[in-house]
């Protein structure tokens, strides 16, 4: 298995099987990236991309005509914890995963270690948000906004969603048009290595694991171009949230790359990338998923109307950005409703709480795909938000379910332990110290005018 790469006036070229796949930048910003820094981004990120597909393909050794990353002992680590959940969700063996990665062997043709360049960025001072839409990015984005960190969101595009790219273009126009900030684009052609009917091959949830630390990387060249001295992520407190597999075998982290862990291994990586001057961190990381989602449509509704959490993967979505047919729309509709927040305020238009929609939610039984929505975290933040929302005077066959079950007894006798858990704003470890003071103030303002 062979990758050649290349760098060209606009980014960095990975061929495979005859085809070029780009990650490409406008002109000007990736002429802002110093050379070596450009080499070495070539040099890791056609690995960190890539490093998935001997898996995949079966095969045993893959071949780069590159130099030899700096960054493989980060990847190594990022890709092996994170292969109980892609085996998890493929419904393979994880120790012959991790036995058939261990064997293989990622040749350089190049032995040299290219080290990016040392030049900070110049008079480093705004935010570069990564910004997907969803509920966490746009709460950072908003954050940022309101600390005064002149912030520049950037639109990874990821070829390999259905509908999503479509919708999400649409929402940055839109956005661009009422906040006259252009959605600065980054054409990343080498997400098609994760969709596996491009590739040919049956579904796996392999590719997915270093899409953080991928990003980062990616980022930097922004970085330099808008004098940018943070690299924010919208990582939440349950992104760091573990279980053992059903055999007690495997400790499980759903989303490791955007753990708490892990994002101060990509400060440290994008530090090292930019002379220390790019810091890499969460400003939400304090806060469980519902505070997030009420602090958003709550203090920045303007911000809010533009949420696509939904990943539009079935026909459903094709029209509009909310297919109102998955356990995301169930789970957003859900946490606005625990909340005290219109479902509307977001965008969703329909009542999620119909008895049709009973398999979305894991606290009914239903099993998700998306390994984090099954973690026992993930349960009682659905038990808090189901309690919350009757006593908010919700309405719907689920609601109805709820009261008439054990769920909900078993919420009253934890009202108060569930209440701390979710509604607690956490110490923050990747939260920017020179920032934790002022986030940390509008945090404690929206949690204390939320009542149960």
């Amino acid at each position: 298995m062979d990758f050649q790469s290349d760098i060209s006036d606009y980014g960095i070229a990975v061929v495979f099987k005859g085809r070029s796949y780009l990650i490409s930048y406008p002109k000007e910003v990736w002429e802002s990236t110093p050379r070596d820094t450009q080499v070495a981004l070539r040099d890791n990120l056609v690995l960190a991309t890539t490093m998935h597909l001997p898996l995949v393909f079966n095969e045993s050794e893959a071949t780069y005509n590159s130099g030899r990353p700096l960054l493989e002992p980060y990847f190594t680590q990022n890709f092996l914890k994170d292969i109980p959940s892609c085996t998890e969700v493929d419904g393979t063996d994880t120790a012959d995963a991790v036995r058939r990665f261990f064997n293989t062997n990622y040749r350089f043709l190049n032995p040299e270690i290219v080290l990016p360049s040392q030049q900070p960025v110049d008079s480093p001072h705004r935010a570069i948000v990564g910004l997907s839409f969803g509920k966490d990015s746009l709460l950072t984005y908003a954050l940022a906004d309101e600390i005064g960190l002149d912030p520049h969101a950037v639109f990874i595009v990821e070829e390999s969603m259905t509908y999503e790219e479509k919708h999400k273009k649409a929402l940055g126009e839109k956005f661009k048009k009422e906040f006259g900030k252009d959605l600065l684009i980054l054409h990343h052609d080498t997400g098609r290595f994760r969709n596996y009917d491009h590739l040919g091959l049956p579904f796996s949830e392999f590719g997915w694991g270093l899409q953080t630390t991928e990003y980062a990387l990616e980022l930097i060249p922004f970085a330099y171009a808008n004098n940018a001295k943070y690299l924010l992520f919208g990582n939440e407190q349950t992104a760091s949230a573990t279980y053992m597999d059903a055999e007690g075998k495997w400790l499980v982290y759903p989303c490791y790359d955007q753990s708490h862990e892990w994002t101060v291994q990509i400060d440290q990586i994008t530090q090292m990338f930019s002379g220390g001057s790019i810091r890499t961190g969460s400003l939400i990381e304090p806060l469980m998923d519902m505070m997030v989602q009420r602090i958003l449509a709550h203090r920045y509704p303007h911000y809010a109307k533009y949420q696509m959490s939904c990943f539009t993967e079935k026909e459903s979505g094709r029209d509009y950005h909310w297919c109102h047919d998955c356990t995301i729309c169930a789970k957003m509709y859900l946490l606005c409703v625990g909340g005290g927040i219109e479902p509307s305020a977001i965008g969703i238009r329909q009542n999620m709480f119909s008895a049709s929609n009973r398999h979305f939610f894991t606290l009914f039984g239903g099993k998700s795909a998306l390994t984090y929505a099954n973690t026992e975290m993930a349960r009682n933040e659905q038990l808090f938000a189901f309690l919350s929302a009757v006593n908010k005077g919700a309405k719907g066959d689920l609601i109805d379910e709820f009261k008439s079950s054990d769920l909900y007894q078993e919420a009253l006798d934890r009202e108060d332990e569930l209440f701390k858990k979710f509604t607690h704003i956490y110490e923050p470890i990747t939260v920017p110290r020179e920032l934790k003071n002022e986030v940390l103030s509008i945090f404690r303002e929206e949690v204390s005018s939320f009542t149960l």
